[in-house]
């Protein structure tokens, strides 16, 4: 580059701020040739026509040419002096090639836009047209039953809304009472807040934020092996009931699988956690029978004998960690004769020192003694899967915190 006298030249920095550019990015055009500027001593100085090639370059960076294009662009007009025919001819082919992109990009993201709005208006669609409210079926009435003394609950001052309680009173002579408020069965006396740790537990959106995908999709595909063993052993259940659904995990996986006719029961002691599910449910979801129950598993007001399947997911674990007791002698003698326990258990090979404060909890992260734990609940094992291990490091999971954690899927008959 020729230099004419009497021109003023500009320092890196003069140089940056006039074409509002950092300097490292003019350093790094000049590394990679965009820019030629004259160097004396370590300092360099630029003149107008590197000014010309800064905006030129800022040009062709809005059409989206790359900077290796770039660089041939201008490498062949400093060579041509830019009037040369074969500049002319490879600037008009490079021309024509970046037209043909963005017109091929305007294409794909109008493809995009249609379906980002055809999306958007069926999930706005979705919100607000619900499908119906969710109450207690009044074909399941029967079933009730005082979880105190064994007899026939009373219910009075009832609200039907196509065959299902939607408000109620239940009471009983032995003096335990209830009701049934939006759908939802409440035992007043047990409902409370679910916490972790001493704290509210966290929604499904939280604890996905801070979930590995490693391990959602190690939980996600316990499911699946679980709901395809449950369709193998038992086609047309009449009652499933899983307990303390923390957030739906399983359920939402399931729900596409339920018979029609099936009516699934859902059970947990936090009425909020409850009827947000119960809100979800009612709104773009075709099964429609369910049973809402707000209570502790040691209260369930309902028959013996009158489950056909008993979805025990993750629970036996968490359970035994809140209340000191097993889960399944709890809960298994409202499975019918031939029902189907279908499970999925969490364990450990190492578990040495999971809680200090409660080392009985080791069991329930001990394959052998859960699988003999089942056996000695005399059901008959179907089937069995193991899958693992992954490594978690979440704080929602303390328990099985940076532990290779393995799911034993459990399917067995009463």
């Amino acid at each position: 580059m020729v230099w004419r006298e009497g021109v003023r030249k500009i320092r890196i920095s003069e140089f940056a701020q006039k074409h509002n550019i950092s300097q490292s990015t003019v350093r790094h055009y000049i590394d990679f040739g965009l820019l030629v500027a004259q160097k004396n001593g370590s300092h360099y100085r630029f003149h107008e026509d590197d000014s010309r090639d800064i905006e030129r370059i800022m040009n062709l960076k809005q059409l989206d040419f790359s900077l290796p294009e770039i660089q041939k662009i201008l490498t062949f007009q400093r060579l041509t002096g830019g009037k040369a025919d074969e500049y002319k001819k490879m600037y008009l082919s490079l021309l024509e090639s970046k037209e043909e992109q963005i017109i091929q990009a305007q294409q794909k993201y109008e493809k995009m836009s249609y379906y980002l709005k055809e999306t958007i208006n069926s999930l706005k669609s979705g919100e607000m047209n619900r499908s119906g409210k969710l109450g207690f079926p009044l074909s399941s009435v029967g079933m009730l039953q005082c979880p105190c003394c064994g007899a026939a609950l009373n219910i009075s001052a009832g609200t039907i809304e196509n065959n299902m309680l939607i408000e109620g009173s239940i009471k009983c002579k032995c003096g335990y009472s209830a009701i049934i408020q939006d759908g939802i069965y409440i035992d007043e006396k047990a409902a409370r807040q679910k916490l972790l740790y001493g704290k509210p537990m966290p929604d499904g959106k939280e604890y996905l934020r801070v979930a590995s995908p490693g391990f959602i999709n190690f939980r996600y595909k316990g499911m699946g092996i679980l709901i395809d063993s449950m369709h193998k052993h038992c086609k047309e259940p009449e009652y499933i009931m899983e307990f303390n659904l923390c957030v739906g995990y399983f359920l939402n996986q399931y729900i596409k699988h339920i018979p029609g006719n099936a009516i699934y029961i859902l059970v947990d002691y936090d009425k909020d956690r409850i009827a947000h599910l119960k809100s979800s449910l009612e709104t773009g979801n075709e099964h429609k029978n369910f049973i809402f129950l707000c209570c502790d598993v040691d209260g369930i007001p309902l028959r013996n004998s009158s489950i056909d399947i008993i979805i025990d997911y993750w629970m036996t674990k968490d359970f035994a960690q809140s209340n000191n007791q097993p889960l399944l002698d709890i809960v298994l003698p409202f499975l019918k004769h031939g029902g189907l326990l279908a499970g999925i258990y969490p364990n450990l090979h190492k578990v040495k020192g999971i809680d200090n404060t409660l080392p009985q909890i080791e069991d329930y992260f001990n394959r052998e003694k859960i699988l003999k734990k089942l056996t000695d609940l005399n059901l008959k094992q179907l089937d069995v899967a193991d899958m693992g291990p992954v490594i978690e490091k979440n704080r929602y999971n303390m328990d099985i915190y940076d532990r290779e954690i393995y799911q034993t899927i459990y399917v067995g008959k009463k």
